[in-house]
């Protein structure tokens, strides 16, 4: 991690001069490289290698690779960016197994939403991921209404319900734009939520959600929090967060299973 903060520096420096981009996650580093000689970059890497740490490094350059669960194209210097599916097997498989809640899944299902529309350049691949993402719900036992609810709620979070079906690319550059500043504001505040646990001043209550309006449930207990502790040197909506969590909602199998006793040995 050291040697690749070095690196990472020393990238970032070249780069932001020549208005690249650059990525990374743990150990794997993704940057641009605009310059058509590829000699050129291959000197510049390795100058890093044999300068500042004797470490061993696999490097890829093309005008197509595949970063994490992203494919990054290189079209006639325009950078294009889709989901990647490692398999056709994986492509339609949930993350979640038995035992997880249904607002589980219909997190999981709008934050894949969100990472469709910010990872697809294109409006045709946001188009078919958003089909794939679909079909795999449904394949996978959730029900027409569950999906076009979820599906609904995510168009509508920027009052952009016709960009569901629509082929206007200026349309879906604006609606792009808007997720990533949904982002960047996501971000904020988990820095603020760490700052709040970090001084103590977070509290995590759960609670059982089988149906009805969770989020009037929580709108409720937020403005009871308030009006009762707003003059509290500590629990005021100022000096400490609540977060509510609901637990899970127990399926079929875990209501109708019996658990196996343990055998006692005397």
């Amino acid at each position: 991690t050291i040697y690749l903060f070095v690196w990472e520096s020393r990238i970032t420096k070249e780069l932001r001069s020549k208005n690249e981009l650059f990525g990374r996650y743990k150990d794997q580093i993704f940057f641009t490289w605009n310059n058509s000689n590829e000699k050129e970059l291959c000197r510049f890497l390795q100058t890093l290698q044999d300068k500042d740490f004797p470490i061993q490094f696999q490097q890829r350059i093309a005008s197509t690779v595949r970063f994490l669960n992203v494919h990054i194209d290189n079209l006639k210097g325009e950078l294009s960016t889709r989901i990647y599916h490692q398999s056709m097997m994986g492509k339609y498989s949930l993350p979640y197994v038995v035992g997880h809640s249904k607002q589980a899944h219909s997190d999981w299902f709008r934050s894949a939403l969100i990472r469709a529309v910010c990872c697809s350049s294109s409006l045709d691949d946001f188009h078919l991921e958003l089909v794939t993402l679909e079909l795999t719900c449904l394949t996978n036992g959730y029900s027409l209404q569950f999906v076009e609810t979820q599906v609904e709620h995510f168009f509508g979070y920027f009052h952009a319900h016709e960009m569901r079906y629509s082929k206007d690319p200026t349309m879906y550059d604006r609606f792009r734009k808007n997720w990533f500043s949904y982002m960047t504001m996501q971000y904020q505040l988990t820095e603020k939520l760490h700052q709040f646990n970090d001084k103590g001043q977070l509290i995590q209550l759960n609670y059982h959600y089988e149906q009805g309006p969770r989020c009037e449930f929580n709108e409720q207990f937020h403005r009871l929090w308030s009006h009762y502790f707003h003059q509290h040197p500590t629990l005021s909506k100022e000096k400490t967060k609540v977060l509510l969590t609901s637990k899970q909602q127990y399926s079929l199998n875990t209501l109708l299973a019996e658990e196996k006793p343990a055998n006692l040995i005397q």
